[in-house]
């Protein structure tokens, strides 16, 4: 097989991922025949340890019946060892079902997206008392969102490298963590500058939010409930909504009277007039921060109940990726006694598949090659990173699909930033 046929037929494989595979039985061997041979009925007529149950041998990575018996099922339509193995455990989770493991993932989640929208909404909330209290000029309003929009960038184009290269279960993590750190301390400091790069990190944390959770729920959901994972989306009103409310009980209440929104009656900064004359003053203007404050506080919740609460389990596809096939089995499992269920998955389903893909192609390092990948070298390594990559522009079809998503969401958090930023400034 060619290299780009090879190719294009990954990114097909890529494209009809919510393809189910046909299956009757949560059993993947068909050698196991029930039917008695002449050599086993014995001369009284009866079976050997008749009414016994046969024990299941689960040494059977070198069965070549079974190895071939798991490649005709899955289909040979020119996709990776990586790919035919992930379609064993979208099997394996479409039979588990959405159970209290994925509800429990849709869920936190769903929480990533409510702080990334809750906390955009609120720095264009506490732009006006921040410029009445340190007195910067309007040229200086725009700096706030520009340093919360550049640690969203730098967030989402890091972590979404870093989701692959460090697991999902430490990313998944440590982004609500940092955003919880510097989202809490912005309300610190009382120059404008530290401000900015408590801002800038606090959105280098969220960034990564979308991206991580949206992974995480599609690797963990069933097939047919592939419809949740745009449903996060109803999250992220839901956390527009509770900061406005935070800030309608803080903002007015705790701020310097008169106010930012009474023109040129507003009192001044202190930074702006001499010593002694009645100014903005960080004491009577604490209402910013009690709402910052209490954002920090509420992203510290979430953080809690996704590190200490819950027990987040690695991505079992991640699990494979990176060569780890008897943790990513483990993880299967795990999962399954959460929900009350059973998972028949075993190692050996997935080294059988291996060794069937070594007898037709290469025998040298592949993603999903298991013990194989984890002897790989640095190069080789490399060079399969490489080749993940360009199955983003493999194709025509997959060049243009690659493209619309990103479009969509540069629109889609254009709109964001000027609803949330700019028209609360704008309206005041």
């Amino acid at each position: 097989m060619s290299r780009r046929s090879s190719g294009a037929g990954e990114s097909d494989a890529l494209l009809s991922a919510g393809e189910v595979i046909a299956s009757s039985s949560r059993n993947y061997s068909t050698n196991d025949s029930t039917t008695p041979t002449e050599g086993d009925i014995r001369r009284d007529g009866k079976l050997p340890d008749e009414d016994k149950e046969k024990p299941v041998d689960h040494n059977r990575s070198n069965d070549p019946e079974r190895s071939r018996s798991l490649a005709e099922e899955i289909g040979d339509e020119g996709i990776s060892l990586y790919e035919k193995k992930c379609m064993l455990i979208n099997r394996e989770i479409d039979l588990m079902g959405m159970g209290r493991y994925q509800w429990s993932i849709w869920a936190l989640c769903g929480f990533g997206y409510m702080i990334d929208l809750m906390w955009a909404q609120a720095f264009g909330l506490v732009l006006s008392p921040i410029q009445q209290e340190l007195g910067f000029g309007a040229d200086q309003t725009g700096k706030l969102s520009t340093a919360f929009s550049i640690g969203l960038t730098a967030g989402a184009f890091v972590w979404g490298v870093l989701v692959d290269l460090i697991g999902r279960k430490v990313s998944f993590n440590l982004t609500v963590f940092i955003a919880c750190i510097f989202g809490t301390c912005i309300g610190a400091p009382s120059t404008y500058n530290a401000i900015l790069v408590l801002t800038a990190f606090t959105g280098f944390g969220v960034g990564g939010n979308i991206p991580i959770d949206t992974t995480i729920t599609l690797e963990a959901t069933p097939q047919s409930k592939r419809y949740l994972l745009p449903l996060l989306s109803i999250f992220q009103p839901i956390g527009v909504v509770i900061c406005s409310v935070l800030a309608y009980g803080f903002i007015p209440n705790w701020s310097c009277s008169p106010n930012f929104s009474e023109g040129d009656r507003a009192l001044p900064a202190c930074s702006a007039v001499a010593t002694g004359e009645q100014c903005c003053s960080r004491e009577d203007n604490m209402g910013w921060r009690y709402l910052l404050f209490t954002l920090g506080g509420i992203t510290i919740l979430v953080f809690v109940l996704r590190s200490v609460i819950f027990t987040f389990q690695e991505s079992p596809k991640f699990l494979i990726y990176r060569g780890k096939d008897a943790e990513a089995i483990e993880v299967l499992h795990t999962m399954a006694q959460y929900n009350g269920s059973k998972c028949d998955l075993v190692l050996e389903d997935l080294v059988s598949l291996e060794h069937e893909f070594d007898s037709d192609r290469s025998r040298g390092p592949m993603l999903g090659g298991g013990v194989k990948q984890l002897k790989s070298t640095w190069t080789e390594k490399l060079k399969l990173e490489g080749d993940r990559f360009k199955l983003l522009f493999s194709s025509f079809q997959m060049t243009r699909l690659t493209l619309l998503v990103w479009l969509t969401y540069i629109c889609d958090y254009w709109g964001f930033t000027v609803a949330g930023e700019f028209h609360a400034y704008l309206a005041r």
